[in-house]
C-alpha cells in the first residue's frame, strides 16, 4: 500500500516545517533580559566599605575608619518633567546658518537659559531602539532595551521590574500626569484617576489635540493648585509633525514656537524649591520617522534649570573630563555627530539617557532603582553650603559610591539568579577591578590622617587641595570607569543566546528546504509499511539519546535552556517528516518540462543562492537596493536572450518583440530606481529622491508634480481599459479607487507645503480625505474580490480573474504608501502585464523576474530593513483612532506591498500553464534557501557588532517574506 500526499499536503506541511523552524531559531535567538521583583533601597553612603575581591582583602581590611559623610543640599519639595517626543538636540539650539530650515532656531529658550548660566543643556544620547515606550521605560527603569522590546511599541504592557516613580510617589504622592498614555500602560500603580489626563498617542495627523489637551490642565495646576509636588507632562505634537510632514516643514516650525512659549511661561513657577526637568525621548530622521540607531533618531535634549545652583562652576575642568572620558569608552563619535547635525557635538556633554535615572533620584533623595545600569550626572552633586573644596570633592566621591554600589550589588545578584556564564565572577572581573581600585584608593586616602583632618578644615592650602583634590579625582574616575565599563559590557552580551535551540531551528530549516527540493519530483509515493518503520526507527533514535544524555546534562551545557518538552516533542516529530519524506519515490516518470528548458533552472538556483550568500555581509544587506537592481538587470538579459532563441522564424518584427519588452520592462525598473529610502550607513552616497521634494506652485518642481499626478491618473486608465474590456462594474470600481488615491496624494502634497488655519470646514475635509475616502477604497476592494472569486468564476477564466484582483488591490496597496510610492504601486500592473508577454520558454526566467521584482518594489517603496523605514503613519489610513489589529494589517501591506503585487503577477503568468507542481516547489526554494542560510550567518555572527543594527532586522524581514510566500503558494495552489 502506497502514500500518495496531495500537492496541497505537501505544500502545507512545507510550510508548517518552516514555520516551526522559525520558531525554535527564534525562541533561541530573540530572548529578553531577566528583571527581578526587587526594589532598590537607600544606601549608606559608606555602606559595607570597603568592598573588595578575595585578591586585596589583606589591603583592604586595614582601614581604620569610614570617611565622613559629606550632606548633600536639601532635595527639590517640588519638580516639573516636560517631555516633548522626538525634540531632536539641535531643533534646541540657537545658531546662525546660511540655509534656512524650519527646525533651526524656533525653540531657543534653552540654548538662551544655558547660555546665561541659568541651565544645564546636554546632549541626550537614546539607546537603540528609538521608539517611545522603550525611551520612557529606560529613562524611569535606568535599563538597557533588548532587540525584542522593539515590537512591543504599539502594545505596551506594565513594567514589572523597580522603577523611579514607584519610589516617586512614595515621597511626593501628589503627583499629577498629562499627555501620552504610554506612561500609565507602563507604571499603572504610579498613578491616581483624578491626577491623571492621558492622551491617546497614536493619532499621528493630530498635531494639536494631545498638546492642547495638556496645556488645558497645566497652566491650572501651575497657577491654581498649591498641593502638587510632581509634575509630568508629556507632548506629542513635535513627532506627530515629523510622522506627517518631516522635520523641515512650515509646520514644525509652528510647533517648536509653541513648544517654546510653553518653556518660557514655565520658568516664572520655577524656584530654589523646583526643578525643572525638559527633555525629550529620542531624536528624529531626516524623513521624520524613529525607531532605528541613526545619529539624527538618537541625539535629543536634555534641560535641568532651577532659580538655585545646579553645578560648581569651578569643577568644569574635572565635568569635562568625566564626560570625555564617557565618551571614549562608549565609542560616540563626536564628529559623526557634528557632520550629520551641523553643530560642534564638542561644545555639549553627552548624556545616556539612563544616566538621568540615578541622577533624579539624587536631587529627589530617593532610593535608585534596584536594576538602573545609569551613572550620575556630575554637575548636579552639589555638597551643604559652607564646606571646602576636599569635602566638595569627597561629596562626589560618596555619591558616585553609592551608585556604583546600587550597580555592583545588581550585577552580583544578575549572576546568582540566571547563572549566565557571561556574568559569572571570573567574566565579570575586567569590569570589577575598577571598584576594588576605587575602593582601595579610598582606604589609602583614609590611612592619611591630614586627609581626614582636612575634610572639615576651614582653610585648605592650595598644595594640599591639589594633592588630596587630584587623588579624589582619580577616584571618581575610577568608580565612573566600573559603571560605564558596565554598560558597555552589558550592551555587548545582553541577549543570552540558547545556541542549542537556534542549532535545532537551522536544522528543521534545512531539511524543510532539501525537502522541498526532493519532493518536486513527478508523483511521490511512499510505502505505508516504509512510513511506518522510518517513524518508529526516528522516534526510537530520540528516545535513546534523550535517556542517554539526559535533560538537566543538556542544560549543564549551557545548550538548550530555552526548549521546553513540546519543543523537543514538535522537533522529533518535524525530524520524522522530513525522513518519510526523504523516502518517498516518483510514482510517473516526470514529463518533459518547459521548466527544465536549457539551463534556466540552474541559473535562478545559482542567482538565489549567491543572493543568499550576500545576506552574510554588512555591506552587501546595507547596499542590498542596488544589487536587487543589478540582479533584476541580468535576468532582463537572460529574458531577451531566451526570447530571441527561441524564434522560429526570425523577422525584424520578431526580433523587436523578443527584445523590446524586456528593454521596457528594464527600462520602468530604471525609472522607479530614482526613488527609495536611505539608510543611514549609505549617506553621503545615497541620493534617492524623496516624496518631500514634491509641491504645486509656479516653478519646475511644481510643473513636474503636476505632470506625475496626471501620469498616474493615465496610468489608472491604461489599465482600466487595457485589462478590464470585459466588466465595466470592476472597471469603475478600480478607476473610482484610483482616482481617490491620486486625490490622497495631492492633498498629502498640497498640505505639507502649506500651512492653513484649522477651521471646521478644513477639519471636515481633512477626516473625508483621511478616514471616509480610504475606507471607500477598502470596500470596493473587497465587494470586488469577492465578486470576482464568488459571483462572476464561472463566467471568466482565472487569467481575467488575477487582473481584477491584481488592479483592485493595487489600489489599496499604494493609499498606504507616500506620493512617489503610490505611483509606483499604481503602475506595478504595467510591469507584471510586460513580464507576463513572454514565452513558455522564458517562463522560469520571467517567474524569477517577479521574485526579483517584489524585492525591488520593496525598496523603491520607501523601504529597508530598519526599524526606521516601518511605515507606522499607514496604520491610521482610514482611522482617526489607533486600532491595533487594523493598523497592524495596514503597515504590514504597506511594507510588503511589493511582494504582494510580485505573488499576484505570478498567478497571472501561471493560468497559461498546466503543470504546476514545478513552479510551486521553484518559488518555495527562493525563499526558503535565503532563509536558511540567513539563519546560518545571524548564528554565526551573533556576537558581530552589527548583529542588532544590520543583520538581525534583515532575517526579520526575511522571515516576513517567507512565510508569506508559503502562504501564498498554498493560496496559488487552491486558486489554479
Amino acid at each position: 500500500m502506497y502514500l500518495r500526499p496531495s500537492l496541497g499536503l505537501i505544500l502545507i506541511t512545507l510550510t508548517c516545517l518552516q514555520v516551526f523552524g522559525l520558531y525554535l531559531f527564534l525562541k533561541g535567538f530573540l530572548l529578553t533580559r531577566q528583571t527581578f521583583h526587587l526594589e532598590g533601597q537607600k544606601y549608606s553612603s559608606w555602606e559595607r566599605f570597603p568592598v573588595h575581591s578575595k585578591e586585596n582583602i589583606p589591603s583592604l581590611l586595614k582601614a581604620p575608619a569610614v570617611p565622613p559623610i559629606i550632606n548633600s543640599q536639601k532635595p527639590f519639595e517640588r519638580t516639573i518633567v516636560i517631555l516633548i517626543d522626538a525634540l531632536r538636540f539641535d531643533f534646541v539650539l540657537d545658531m546662525k546658518e546660511k540655509e534656512e530650515r524650519y527646525f533651526r532656531n524656533q525653540f531657543p529658550i534653552l540654548h538662551q537659559l544655558q547660555s546665561q548660566g541659568s541651565g544645564l543643556l546636554f546632549q541626550f544620547r537614546a539607546d537603540p531602539p528609538t521608539t517611545t515606550m522603550q525611551r520612557v521605560k529606560g529613562i524611569m527603569t535606568g535599563s538597557l532595551p533588548t532587540f525584542i522590546d522593539a515590537g512591543s511599541n504599539f502594545a505596551s504592557s506594565s513594567v514589572s521590574e523597580d522603577h523611579l516613580l514607584r519610589h516617586i510617589v512614595k515621597k511626593y504622592p501628589a503627583l499629577y500626569f498629562m499627555g501620552d498614555d504610554t506612561w500609565v500602560n507602563l507604571f499603572p500603580e504610579s498613578f491616581q484617576a483624578n491626577r491623571t489626563f492621558e492622551s491617546d498617542s497614536f493619532k499621528m495627523l493630530d498635531l494639536d489635540s494631545v498638546d492642547n489637551d495638556i496645556l488645558k490642565h497645566l497652566w491650572p495646576l501651575m497657577e491654581e493648585n498649591s498641593e502638587w509636588q510632581v509634575a509630568i507632562a508629556h507632548f506629542l505634537g513635535v513627532d506627530h509633525c515629523g510622522h506627517t510632514y518631516g522635520p523641515s516643514d512650515p509646520n514644525m516650525a509652528l510647533k517648536l514656537n509653541q513648544m517654546n512659549g510653553v518653556i518660557e511661561r514655565l520658568i516664572q513657577y520655577v524656584d530654589e524649591d523646583t526643578l525643572l526637568v525638559v527633555m525629550g525621548d529620542h531624536g528624529m530622521s531626516v524623513e521624520g520617522d524613529h525607531g532605528g540607531e541613526s545619529v539624527e533618531e538618537l541625539m535629543s535634549t536634555l534641560f535641568m534649570y532651577s532659580k538655585r545652583t545646579l553645578k560648581m562652576k569651578e569643577y568644569d575642568a574635572f565635568y569635562e573630563r568625566i564626560h570625555r572620558a564617557r565618551s571614549d569608552r562608549l565609542g560616540y563619535d563626536l564628529s559623526a555627530i557634528s557632520q550629520r547635525l551641523l553643530y560642534d557635538a564638542r561644545q555639549y556633554p553627552i548624556v545616556a539617557q539612563i544616566h538621568l535615572v540615578p541622577t533624579l533620584a539624587y536631587l529627589l533623595q530617593i532610593p535608585i532603582p534596584f536594576g538602573n545600569l545609569g551613572a550620575l550626572i556630575p554637575e548636579v552633586l552639589l555638597p551643604e553650603a559652607g564646606v571646602n573644596g576636599i569635602a566638595r570633592l569627597l561629596h562626589m566621591v560618596q555619591e558616585f559610591r553609592t551608585n556604583a554600589l546600587q550597580v555592583y550589588d545588581y550585577l552580583t545578584q544578575y549572576g546568582l539568579q540566571t547563572h549566565q556564564i557571561d556574568f559569572s565572577p571570573d567574566q565579570l572581573k575586567p569590569i570589577m577591578d575598577h571598584f576594588f581600585q576605587a575602593e582601595e584608593k579610598m582606604v589609602q586616602l583614609v590611612h592619611q590622617e591630614e586627609f581626614l583632618s582636612l575634610i572639615h578644615a576651614d582653610i585648605v592650602s592650595e598644595e594640599a587641595l591639589q594633592v588630596f583634590g587630584k587623588a579624589l579625582e582619580e577616584v571618581v574616575l575610577e568608580y565612573d570607569a566600573f559603571l560605564i565599563s558596565t554598560i558597555k559590557y552589558c550592551e555587548a552580551i545582553w541577549a543570552q543566546f540558547d545556541t542549542g535551540c537556534m542549532f535545532i531551528g537551522i536544522m528543521v530549516l534545512g531539511f524543510s528546504t532539501f525537502i522541498s527540493f526532493w519532493v518536486m519530483q513527478y508523483g511521490p509515493q511512499v510505502r505505508l509499511k516504509g512510513a511506518v518503520a522510518v517513524s518508529v526507527s526516528v522516534l526510537l533514535m530520540c528516545w535513546v539519546m534523550g535517556c542517554t544524555i539526559g535533560y538537566d546534562g543538556v542544560i549543564e551545557t549551557g545548550w538548550f535552556e530555552k526548549m521546553e518538552s513540546m519543543d523537543w516533542i514538535g522537533a522529533c516529530i518535524a525530524v520524522t517528516v522530513c525522513c518519510i519524506s526523504m523516502w518517498m519515490k516518483p510514482s510517473l516518470k516526470a514529463p518533459e518540462s518547459v521548466f527544465w528548458y536549457g539551463c534556466d533552472w540552474y541559473l535562478l538556483l545559482i542567482a538565489d543562492i549567491a543572493q543568499s550568500f550576500t545576506l552574510g555581509s554588512n555591506s552587501y544587506v546595507i547596499w542590498e537596493d542596488r544589487g536587487t537592481l543589478f540582479g533584476l538587470g541580468s535576468l532582463c538579459v537572460c529574458w531577451a536572450a531566451r526570447e530571441l532563441k527561441g524564434i522560429e522564424r526570425y523577422s525584424k518584427k520578431s526580433v523587436m518583440k523578443a527584445v523590446g519588452y524586456p528593454s521596457l520592462f528594464f527600462l520602468m525598473v530604471r525609472v522607479t530606481s530614482l526613488t527609495g529610502q536611505c539608510r543611514e550607513e549609505q549617506f553621503p552616497d545615497c541620493d534617492y529622491v524623496y516624496s518631500h521634494v514634491l509641491e504645486f506652485g509656479n516653478h519646475a518642481i511644481g510643473y513636474m508634480t503636476i505632470g506625475l499626478m496626471g501620469l498616474s491618473l493615465a496610468m489608472i486608465r491604461l489599465g482600466s481599459k487595457r485589462l478590464l474590456l470585459k466588466d465595466r462594474l470592476i472597471q469603475t470600481m478600480y478607476q473610482l479607487s484610483g482616482l481617490i488615491v491620486v486625490l490622497k496624494m495631492v492633498q498629502e502634497i498640497y498640505f505639507k507645503n502649506t500651512v492653513l488655519e484649522r477651521t471646521g470646514w478644513l477639519r471636515v475635509f481633512e477626516k473625508c480625505m483621511d478616514v471616509y475616502l480610504p475606507r471607500v477604497v477598502y470596500g470596493m476592494c473587497l465587494l470586488g474580490t469577492m465578486m470576482t472569486i464568488i459571483y462572476r468564476g464561472h463566467q471568466e477564466n482565472k487569467h481575467e480573474k488575477g487582473w481584477k484582483i491584481l488592479l483592485l488591490w493595487s489600489t489599496v496597496l499604494a493609499i498606504v504608501q507616500r506620493p512617489f510610492s503610490s505611483m509606483i504601486v499604481l503602475g506595478s500592473p504595467i510591469l507584471v502585464d510586460l513580464v507576463n508577454r513572454g514565452t513558455k520558454k522564458s517562463l522560469l526566467i520571467r517567474l524569477g523576474i517577479l521574485h526579483f521584482l517584489g524585492h525591488h518594489l520593496f525598496f523603491v517603496t520607501g523601504h529597508q530593513a530598519t526599524f526606521t523605514s516601518l511605515p507606522w503613519k499607514a496604520a491610521f489610513v482610514g482611522f482617526d483612532e489607533m486600532n491595533y489589529y487594523g493598523g497592524m494589517i495596514l503597515v504590514t501591506l504597506s511594507t510588503i506591498a511589493g511582494y504582494i503585487v510580485s505573488w499576484l503577477g505570478m498567478f497571472i503568468v501561471l493560468t497559461k500553464v498546466t503543470e504546476l507542481r514545478l513552479p510551486f516547489h521553484f518559488l518555495i526554494l527562493l525563499q526558503s534557501i535565503p532563509t536558511f542560510l540567513c539563519a546560518i550567518f545571524i548564528l554565526i555572527l551573533r556576537r558581530h557588532l552589527m548583529t542588532w543594527k544590520i543583520f538581525a532586522p534583515r532575517f526579520l524581514v526575511q522571515i516576513l517574506i517567507e512565510v508569506g510566500a508559503h502562504l501564498a503558494v498554498i493560496g496559488l495552489e487552491k486558486a489554479l
